[in-house]
């Protein structure tokens, strides 16, 4: 086994060990469980992709360490803008503590970018259709970490070939 997939099997042992956290959790500890889950998550998909680009293949095992966190959305830059005051606290109030989050939203919702589809848009379409089917809290929680855990070992082309194969 390689430096790579070794390193992915670390964290998809740590998913594991987390799903299972997450199915005896207390709700008020729900969030941070599902934090951690996610910045697993980001980290298999990256160390995926780079190694797809051929990017990782000398790679060392300390390298890979970093992989975990938020992956690159593009180039950084940094801009000057001025507002008046109650634009500010406009803004302050709807980006709820993370502007660059929201300033990046906004103008990927003006140019329509169809990227924003993601693993979190499939959760959240999971989560509304199981309460709109009255699964129990319980239920939902464990339908999304099964759901988080086929992420790691299904591509998007097999999760939509097993959907369009399905009598759903």
């Amino acid at each position: 086994m390689n430096h790579i997939d070794l390193s992915i099997e670390v964290l998809r042992q740590e998913i594991s060990k987390l799903n299972l956290e997450l199915k005896h959790a207390a709700p008020e500890e729900d969030e941070h469980i599902m934090s951690k889950l996610q910045k697993l998550h980001r980290g298999i998909n990256e160390i995926s992709t780079k190694t797809q680009e051929g990017i990782l293949e000398k790679s060392t095992s300390k390298e890979l360490k970093g992989l975990a966190g938020r992956p690159s959305l593009g180039i950084t830059k940094k801009i000057s803008l001025t507002l008046s005051e109650s634009h500010w606290e406009w803004l302050d109030e709807k980006a709820e503590g993370n502007r660059s989050k929201f300033l990046r939203n906004m103008v990927w919702d003006a140019i329509g970018n169809e990227s924003a589809w993601d693993n979190y848009a499939c959760l959240g379409y999971a989560i509304l259709g199981a309460q709109r089917i009255g699964l129990s809290e319980i239920k939902i929680k464990e339908l999304i970490g099964e759901i988080h855990g086929e992420f790691d070992f299904k591509s998007v082309p097999e999760a939509n070939e097993v959907y369009c194969k399905s009598d759903y």
